[in-house]
């Protein structure tokens, strides 16, 4: 009898790919508080992180931990293998947009950006990087579209929301 209703209930429940939860989740980010938000970016940032090749996953836990241990160099190298081995892994080129970007070569992290965006154009987490390394880079006007497309896609997104404020401020006083 358990057997059945069990299989009753995996009839009726939907089945999901992960590009369709992930489509789901960035929907219902949309519409959420920061406290709502919260779990949503938990999952979304873990559906992208997932790369499905040991291989790749190796190469990014030994970046990240590069990255904690504050060894930029080794950190770039890891995530250039992963970009070289898989191109088309828009969380490798986002890591290494952000190494370049502590790093300050705005010019490789511009790079890496674009490809990741062209990948995936709903990273948040990517528009918000692209607004800050705009701004490190001196292009005010600019950072702030890229701060604004994060919000556009994460509205509760506190970080972009404060690097919108940051770069009105500065062009307002710029407009005086």
């Amino acid at each position: 009898m358990k057997a059945l209703i069990l299989a009753l209930l995996i009839q009726t429940l939907p089945f999901q790919t992960p590009q369709e939860r992930l489509s789901e989740r960035l929907d219902n980010l949309q519409s959420a508080d920061a406290e709502q938000a919260t779990p949503l970016v938990d999952e979304i940032l873990a559906l992208w992180a997932t790369s499905g090749s040991d291989t790749i996953d190796l190469l990014m836990d030994r970046g990240e931990t590069a990255l904690a241990a504050d060894n930029a160099d080794i950190a770039a190298r890891m995530f250039d293998h992963v970009t070289r081995l898989e191109p088309d892994y828009a969380e490798g080129w986002l890591r290494a947009a952000q190494v370049a970007f502590e790093m300050q070569d705005y010019g490789y992290a511009l790079e890496a950006l674009n490809t990741t965006l062209a990948l995936e154009p709903r990273r948040f987490d990517a528009y918000y990087l692209l607004g800050s390394t705009l701004e490190a880079a001196e292009q005010p006007e600019a950072a702030l579209e890229a701060y604004q497309e994060a919000l556009t896609i994460y509205p509760a997104y506190e970080l972009a929301g404060r690097g919108a404020a940051r770069m009105r401020a500065q062009l307002a006083g710029r407009a005086l």
